[in-house]
């Protein structure tokens, strides 16, 4: 039984020290914009579509309100249709290369990778009113393979306040960049 208590006791202390050493210089609320990333792709791991509750999406990972809020019930409706085709963008890679093999952290630690571009602001271009046209970084993830972890496939766009997702498609139009969310439908 002691022997049982040890073991148990290491394996602990192991976790914990790997969980410290995971979110070394990371901010608190980008360890909860994580774990909300995380709870999203093992809800969805392994389901169909139709397996899958709006409800629960809505209400726990992706942040949808103002759609659902929409008081023009022909857009609402319309955008509550895209959400399936634009989800699956989302879901492709859970799919395809399975949730234990890949992983997510906030895009400021990719600063000299190509996918933090549009975060830069001296590589931003000037709209016609001449203001530089780049995203902040703050709330936003990339994630990427685990096998190679210094190269993001995508960046995903979270809500500062409820920590839930906003958007995961990244538009490049012109050289000008911003994340498609479904206020743009």
């Amino acid at each position: 039984m002691k022997k049982i208590i040890i073991v148990v006791i290491i394996s602990l202390s192991f976790s914990s020290y790997s969980q410290e050493k995971k979110f070394k210089d990371w901010k608190a609320d980008e360890i909860e914009k994580y774990k909300s990333l995380k709870a999203l792709a093992k809800y969805i791991e392994n389901k169909e579509a139709n397996q899958i509750s709006k409800d629960t999406l809505f209400n726990k990972y992706i942040y949808f309100d103002y759609v659902l809020n929409d008081t023009l019930v022909e857009r609402r409706e319309r955008r509550l249709e895209s959400f399936d085709t634009i989800f699956s963008a989302f879901r492709k890679p859970i799919d395809s290369l399975g949730i234990e093999n890949i992983d997510a952290k906030p895009i400021r630690f990719f600063k000299n990778h190509k996918i933090y571009e549009p975060f830069k602001e001296e590589l931003a271009k000037e709209t016609i009113g001449g203001e530089k046209m780049y995203t902040k970084d703050a709330n936003v993830f990339a994630y990427y393979k685990k096998n190679e972890p210094e190269k993001p496939l995508k960046a995903l766009l979270f809500d500062p306040d409820t920590n839930k997702l906003v958007a995961w498609i990244m538009i490049n139009q012109g050289g000008y960049r911003y994340f498609l969310t479904f206020n743009l439908f």
